[in-house]
């Protein structure tokens, strides 16, 4: 999913330098709502990604290599664990909230275009 997308970034991108080079990106209505529409993607392909690179972990433990039961470090107690996620917990809602702060104010200033 991840390089799909990956693709489709690239598509999507040479498309809207061919309608800037030839002026007419600012009118392009359809083109518009496909920039605007595609926003999550980059954050889906961000998590497929981890999520590829995560899960692809888990076979090596299963497949008669190491039990799932043994794959787990005696170094790291569950408080180091609990601690380390409400610490990315907390960093992603911060930068949550920058963004749709960053956004919302984009918004509210208009394009830079407006007659």
């Amino acid at each position: 999913m991840m390089v799909g997308l990956g693709t489709l970034f690239m598509a999507i991108t040479f498309a809207a330098m061919g309608l800037l080079w030839r002026k007419k990106l600012f009118t392009a209505r359809p083109f518009l709502w496909v920039l605007m529409l595609s926003f999550p993607f980059p954050y889906i392909a961000n998590t497929a990604g981890w999520m590829t690179a995560e899960l692809g972990r888990q076979p090596w433990l299963v497949y008669n290599l190491l039990r799932t039961a043994h794959g787990n470090s005696a170094m790291v107690s569950s408080g180091n664990a609990t601690f380390t996620l409400l610490g990315f917990l907390g960093m992603y809602f911060v930068i949550g909230v920058l963004f749709l702060m960053l956004v919302l104010r984009r918004i509210g200033e208009g394009p830079a275009f407006a007659h």
